[in-house]
């Protein structure tokens, strides 16, 4: 009976020591993961800053170019960053305030991933329109709907602060294994056809938390 019970305890110290040095490599592995996903976010914004195109693309998910061919996108962002004859934008160089989440995992799954939120400001101009008292109070009820506040600096420019921003960092087979990032973008059936439903869900409850949150702090 004793050697049973000496027998009994040596096996469950062997769990335990077990349990804990899987508890320990997954706590590692999680950290090692922030560590990628941070440089990934802070690198993201020095490449917005310098416009480097190239850049930036290769960080985003592979799958968005089978829809859109990588050449036709980096003329969608430089049109976007250095303007055209209808817009352009001014994003002023600075790396916003960034918050990380932890590292999720889908059970049963390979994919990793994290969310990275902020705000961002930028001022858009019209060349072409020049907006009047009526069509200016439409527009900013148009862009409160979509979580962007604006201010018309003058009658053809408006500043732009869109809040909660969220850019997801993930990894999973379709990927090879390698970190990327897509922007979260609910409006967008190009989204949608990337971004697996299971990681659609936790997304759309994140997002709808940060702004659940920062209402409440706005009316502290």
């Amino acid at each position: 009976m004793i050697k049973k019970t000496i027998n009994f305890k040596i096996a469950v110290s062997v769990i335990m020591l077990i349990l804990i040095a899987c508890v320990s490599v997954t706590a590692q592995s999680s950290e090692n993961a922030l560590k990628v996903v941070d440089s990934m976010a802070l690198k993201m914004f020095n490449d917005i800053n310098n416009r480097d195109y190239d850049a930036i693309l290769d960080m985003t998910h592979p799958k968005v170019f089978e829809i859109v061919p990588k050449e036709s996108m980096k003329g969608i962002f430089k049109s976007m960053f250095e303007g055209n004859e209808d817009f352009s934008i001014d994003i002023p160089k600075v790396t916003p305030e960034y918050r990380i989440s932890e590292i999720f995992e889908i059970e049963n799954d390979t994919l990793q991933y994290a969310f990275v939120s902020y705000d961002m400001e930028m001022n858009m101009t019209f060349n072409k329109q020049e907006f009047d008292e009526a069509s200016k109070g439409t527009m900013v009820s148009m862009m409160k709907t979509k979580g962007i506040d604006i201010d018309f600096v003058s009658d053809n420019t408006l500043a732009m602060l869109m809040r909660d921003r969220m850019t997801i960092i993930l990894k999973d087979n379709s990927t090879n294994d390698k970190w990327v990032m897509i922007n979260y973008d609910p409006d967008s059936p190009l989204f949608y056809q990337i971004i697996p439903s299971s990681l659609l869900e936790k997304a759309k409850e994140y997002n709808q938390n940060l702004m659940l949150q920062s209402k409440k702090e706005s009316e502290d």
